[in-house]
């Protein structure tokens, strides 16, 4: 949905929090299960929930960013604004709201806006993160050097990111969006050692470019590395 850009639920960022109060206490459980329902797509509770949070905490920045994600995911997006703003307003240094503001902001199209929100995160320890959403912000833009310049720094080093980077690639693959999922390719395999999964990548690729030189090279590899992968099994049965 969201093509490649990163949000986090607000649910994480309740780890450690120090909720003394009755009143904060049920806010926080609502809004727990807020974010459980709507990971659910249970619309209907998770807005009863998150609305009784918002009630319960109206200063609390994780209620307006839950609540954010809730009305961008039933569409309303100037409502979901409202609450983003409403958020920056009470946590405006807050990595996870301003990483999340300018995804939002992205998916609108406003760039230069959302650029901006993730410049300011960068800033924040924690900047990988920032970085990623940048990156695929400059891909959805259509600024391919920019994006790959982002990307290359925010996964250097981080396989975790190299994994999500490498599935986002198979995924913009599979939907024809080849400009873009060969630059995420190209991103993975400069930061990463090959990986089965990158090696069946780059054979479609070959295979789609009628190169069979680059076919044979990358399937050998694929058999001396990794031959008791699917992806061999494929490569084997011509299906690429």
């Amino acid at each position: 949905m969201n093509k490649g850009l990163s949000f986090w639920l607000v649910a994480l960022l309740l780890a450690g929090c120090s909720l003394t109060t009755p009143r904060s206490e049920l806010a926080g459980t609502r809004l727990q299960l807020g974010l459980a329902w709507l990971a659910q797509d249970q619309l209907a509770p998770a807005e009863r929930n998150l609305r009784q949070a918002l009630q319960l905490a109206p200063d609390d920045y994780r209620c307006r960013l839950a609540m954010a994600r809730y009305f961008q995911r039933v569409g309303d997006n100037a409502a979901a604004q409202e609450h983003y703003r409403k958020a920056v307003a009470l946590a405006g240094q807050n990595r996870d709201v301003i990483n999340n503001y300018g995804a939002f902001l992205c998916l609108l199209g406003q760039y230069d806006a959302a650029q901006q929100q993730f410049s300011k995160a960068i800033r924040i320890p924690g900047r990988a993160d920032a970085l990623e959403n940048a990156g695929y912000c400059y891909l959805r833009a259509g600024e391919a050097q920019k994006a790959k310049a982002a990307l290359l720094e925010a996964t250097q080093n981080d396989a975790e990111k190299g994994a999500a980077l490498l599935a986002e690639a198979e995924r913009r693959f599979g939907k024809n969006e080849r400009d873009s999922s060969r630059l995420l390719l190209d991103v993975y395999q400069h930061n990463f050692a090959a990986s089965a999964q990158s090696l069946w990548l780059e054979i479609r690729f070959a295979a789609r470019a009628g190169h069979p030189e680059s076919i044979r090279l990358a399937g050998e590899q694929l058999a001396r590395n990794f031959p008791q992968s699917i992806q061999y099994l494929h490569f084997l049965a011509n299906e690429y």
